[in-house]
């Protein structure tokens, strides 16, 4: 199965419809950074998948890789979707097409089993299909010498694929879940069984002492007949009823308590209301606020005539004032026709003048008598305040004695009331000390009920002895069976671990021969790309028994994760990724796909690299390779051999205007003589 093309529109960087058809035999992609040649192969894992995997991080700043997908830059796409199509050997085909709105066309199994040899494949086999047939430029080093050497083992595990045969391993888990889950419903059925056990221990024991305190049943009966019927009912139901009867009466005896508590209160106030100190402070009290309401009366009669005197004084005060303004107007206008000007009698001016002298001497010898009225009144006012915050007094004094005398017949009324609901004699209200003995009397009553009640129990516990020591015997019985079984489960789980410990190192050594195949792979290429001028060949290392570790060596012993360069470390990671690629049994796709594989390579590793390919594309591998230097393209059209019957193609990538990523130029490079493939076939025969 190769690729045949790939279609894309609104995909990433590529707004327009763009077609890729790849060469049977090998396509080289060229373009420089930018252009969208690692969204190629972004949308063939895409298609694929349904996801790009290259990213170690695919959430940040509240956005993740899924808002990237699809084109986000000006201008509206056509449409958004992704088409890989895929050619057989045979020259059957078919594709897969997923788009933002529908999603994929091909569900995830029917893909697999196009592309998978059925029983052989990994887990999430898709996944591992583009992982180790697209070699990205971000995978060179982190999925081989950066991995960390469980990780490293993983991959090339899944790389081989499922092992061929039963699985053991899945059995020997099923094996071991189902022991353990037996051996955890042995041990719930051991805890209740002991818990049954103790718990009937305890009942006996309880049981026994119960038992010990049997006595005189007939006098136990003769005083459980005051409080239950004796006909129509046994003994057990006697009891209970006693039972019932007696929590009803300790109840209402604790009340009678509280009652006995409020006879000795209305007692004590009763006592006291009725002594002479009482009688006379009321008595008193009375008196005194008869007083204090005759010295208010006084006190308001005061302070209306204080109030009248000054009314009369101010109206006397207005008179004189009205009157010393007429006689200074008759000063001012004098007579008139011989006339007074106030009261038009006939007048003399001597005999004028005189009349007005004598009213100025009248006014003036007049004292106004406002401010002794005013000080008269306030006076008045403070002998009515003063008598009547006493009568306040007096009477508060008063309503005191009267509130004490109202509250003591209230109270001998709920008490008598409350005495007659428990069938009391009324006159208890006032003898507490009759009460006290009523309450001690039903006390002791109480004690006799429950001393018969434990003495007809206990008689009736010492037939449930022999019961209990039998079902306390088929217990033990239970428990010890259950002990046994439990036993057995973990004898079961304890075989069930060691089976699983066995097929997964059984497992391990079947891993550890079919890893065999790819050592020399391994050292081929590595041989090949030549990281190293001295150091020629790369070991690996597996170690661990349950748990798996893949390490690599080179020299004596050395990691070169940390002694080589990033030249070097990109050389070693090609020559492992490419082995893990070639060492896929149960893979049908037979592309490979590089990603600028020559980034931080330098050229004489590149040419290396160069012919590597040439080779596996003799050898039947299809061949996609995006680089972004010409002259690379270049010799990699010239050295991947185009035959008739496998041509090779090469498409030139550039952005256009708006931004988008589009195919600006395709080749078909055509095969080359018939003579030159002849050589070429020789030289790698001999090679």
């Amino acid at each position: 199965m190769r690729l045949d093309y790939l279609e894309l529109c609104g995909f990433r960087g590529f707004r327009e419809r763009q077609r890729v058809d790849f060469g049977p035999g090998f396509t080289v992609i060229c373009g420089r950074n930018g252009v969208g040649k690692s969204t190629l192969c972004d949308a063939v894992e895409f298609a694929v998948t349904g996801q790009i995997d290259k990213y170690l991080v695919d959430k940040a700043a509240r956005e993740s890789l899924d808002d990237y997908v699809w084109w986000r830059g000006e201008g509206q796409p056509e449409a958004h979707f992704v088409t890989v199509g895929f050619r057989a050997d045979d020259g059957s085909g078919f594709a897969v097409t997923r788009s933002r709105e529908t999603g994929a066309d091909r569900d995830a199994a029917r893909i697999e089993a196009l592309l998978c040899v059925p029983g052989a494949k990994p887990e999430r086999a898709l996944q591992q299909v583009c992982r180790t047939s697209i070699i990205r430029d971000e995978w060179i080093a982190a999925l081989s010498l950066d991995l960390t050497e469980t990780q490293r083992f993983e991959l090339v595990r899944a790389a081989l694929g499922a092992i061929e045969g039963p699985d053991y391993a899945a059995k020997a888990r099923e094996v071991m879940s189902s022991a353990e889950g037996a051996h955890n419903t042995a041990a719930h059925a051991y805890e209740e069984a002991r818990a049954r056990l103790t718990a009937a221990l305890t009942d006996l024991e309880e049981t026994r002492d119960v038992a010990l305190q049997a006595g005189d049943i007939a006098a136990a009966l003769s005083s459980l007949d005051g409080l239950t019927p004796a006909g129509g009912q046994d003994l057990g139901s006697r009891v209970a009823a006693a039972r019932q009867a007696l929590a009803r009466r300790r109840l209402s005896l604790g009340e009678m308590g509280g009652v006995a508590d409020e006879v000795r209160a209305v007692t004590a106030l009763r006592d006291t209301v009725a002594g002479p100190d009482f009688r006379a402070g009321r008595d008193a009290a009375a008196v005194a606020a008869a007083e204090a309401e005759a010295a208010v009366r006084a006190a308001r009669h005061a302070l209306e005539a204080a109030e009248a005197r000054l009314h009369k004084e101010q109206e006397t005060d207005a008179l004189a004032a009205s009157l010393a303004i007429l006689v200074d107007h008759g000063s001012r206008v004098g007579l008139h026709d011989d006339r007074c000007p106030l009261c038009r009698a006939p007048q003399g001016a001597s005999e004028f003048e005189t009349g007005l002298a004598a009213a100025r001497e009248r006014l003036a010898a007049r004292r106004s008598g406002v401010p002794e009225a005013r000080a008269e009144l306030a006076a008045a006012r403070t002998r009515h305040e003063a008598a009547a915050e006493i009568l306040r007094e007096t009477e508060a004094a008063v309503l005191r004695f009267a509130s004490a005398e109202a509250e003591l017949s209230a109270r001998e009324e709920a008490l008598s009331a409350e005495l007659v609901r428990r069938s009391l004699d009324g006159k208890l209200a006032h003898d507490a000390g009759a009460l006290d003995a009523a309450v001690q009397a039903e006390r002791s009553r109480l004690i006799d009920l429950e001393r018969s009640i434990l003495t007809l129990e206990a008689s009736q516990a010492v037939e449930r002895v022999t019961d209990l020591e039998a079902h306390l015997e088929a217990l033990r019985v239970e428990a010890d069976a259950a002990a046994d079984r439990l036993a057995r489960a973990r004898a079961a789980v304890t075989a069930a671990r060691t089976l699983d410990r066995t097929v997964r190192r059984t497992n391990a050594e079947i891993i550890d021969e079919r890893l065999a195949v790819i050592s020399p792979l391994l050292n081929e290429l590595y041989q090949r790309l030549r990281p190293h001028s001295e150091w020629r060949t790369i070991d690996y290392g597996i170690r661990g028994d349950v748990k798996r570790f893949l390490s690599l060596r080179v020299g004596n012993g050395l990691n070169p994760q940390f002694v080589f360069s990033s030249g070097q470390r990109r050389a070693a990671g090609l020559a492992f990724l490419l082995s893990v690629h070639l060492s896929r049994p149960w893979c049908t796709w037979r592309t490979l796909m590089l990603d600028d594989p020559v980034q931080h390579i330098d050229d004489f590793r590149a040419l290396h690299l160069v012919e590597v390919l040439s080779a596996l594309q003799r050898s039947g591998r299809q061949i996609v390779c995006a680089v972004e230097d010409p002259s690379l393209a270049e010799l990699l059209c010239r050295r991947l051999i185009s035959e008739p019957t496998s041509p090779g193609r090469r498409h030139d990538l550039d952005l256009v205007s708006g931004g988008g990523a589009s195919i600006t130029r395709s080749t078909d490079i055509a095969p080359a003589m018939a003579g030159v493939l002849g050589r070429t076939r020789d030289l790698s025969a001999a090679g």
